[in-house]
């Protein structure tokens, strides 16, 4: 690596397990918010099995796309790490499983060794599987990490959290990895599928950087504008674990 090992790597990735919560879109405008900061991460996309506009490379092209059951998976990671600013953004999908947590054994030694810090996002929605996901990844990763949990308001849901709030295992674990906690609003799902469908950012919308006559329309800006500033938000409260030097 060009880095020595006094430099700071600042690996983040979101966690694998429950399919469908939002982790993609917290990556996605995560990955600009780091740019906004002055920060241009490495970009990877661990959803092979994921070949549709919901992967981040669908969002951001330049995302490195790896298979983390293919052989040199490792050896990829590490050239990856080569980020001017020393922040790696991973995106997990759903169907990593097993090979995820094993990626993440073999490779944490040697990144220990390299100064790597590591942030765990976890995206819980009002569905129990989503926290579940969260306790599981949490015993594997254990006090390797720091943790951002993101509870993503869903409008098919009274968004209460109630099993976040409640659950005597979320309790223990906040108690033992203090993670750092954001609530995002929800949003119009009309204006989710657009951004999906047309492979759009927020930043996308409020820059104007599309001919999407949905997105052109003002109520749809300023609410881009609204969404954006809930997220930034919650990364700005929750950077010393998401900057490399923090």
């Amino acid at each position: 690596m060009s880095k020595s090992t006094t430099d700071s790597i600042r690996v983040v990735f979101t966690q694998g397990g429950k399919g469908g919560v939002g982790k993609t879109e917290i990556a996605v405008n995560l990955a600009t918010w780091y740019r906004r900061q002055g920060v241009e991460p490495k970009l990877i996309d661990f959803d092979a099995e994921n070949t549709d506009k919901s992967s981040l490379q669908g969002f951001m092209p330049e995302a490195m796309k790896f298979d983390l059951h293919q052989p040199g998976a490792l050896d990829h990671f590490f050239e990856a790490c080569e980020s001017d600013h020393g922040v790696v953004l991973a995106d997990i999908g759903a169907g990593a499983g097993a090979a995820t947590y094993e990626w993440f054994e073999r490779m944490f030694e040697d990144a220990q060794a390299m100064n790597m810090r590591f942030t765990a996002i976890g995206v819980a929605t009002n569905d129990p599987g989503a926290v579940v996901s969260i306790l599981r990844w949490a015993e594997h990763l254990r006090n390797r990490v720091d943790y951002l949990v993101v509870l993503n308001e869903m409008r098919s849901s009274d968004a209460k959290f109630e099993y976040w709030h409640e659950d005597p295992d979320v309790r223990n674990f906040v108690s033992l990895a203090q993670p750092h906690v954001m609530q995002i609003d929800a949003r119009i799902s009309e204006f989710q599928t657009e951004l999906r469908n047309r492979e759009l950012t927020l930043e996308d919308v409020i820059a104007g950087k599309t001919d999407s006559a949905f997105f052109k329309k003002t109520m749809q800006i300023v609410r881009a504008r609204r969404y954006q500033r809930n997220l930034y938000a919650g990364f700005k409260i929750a950077e010393d674990v998401l900057l490399a030097n923090c």
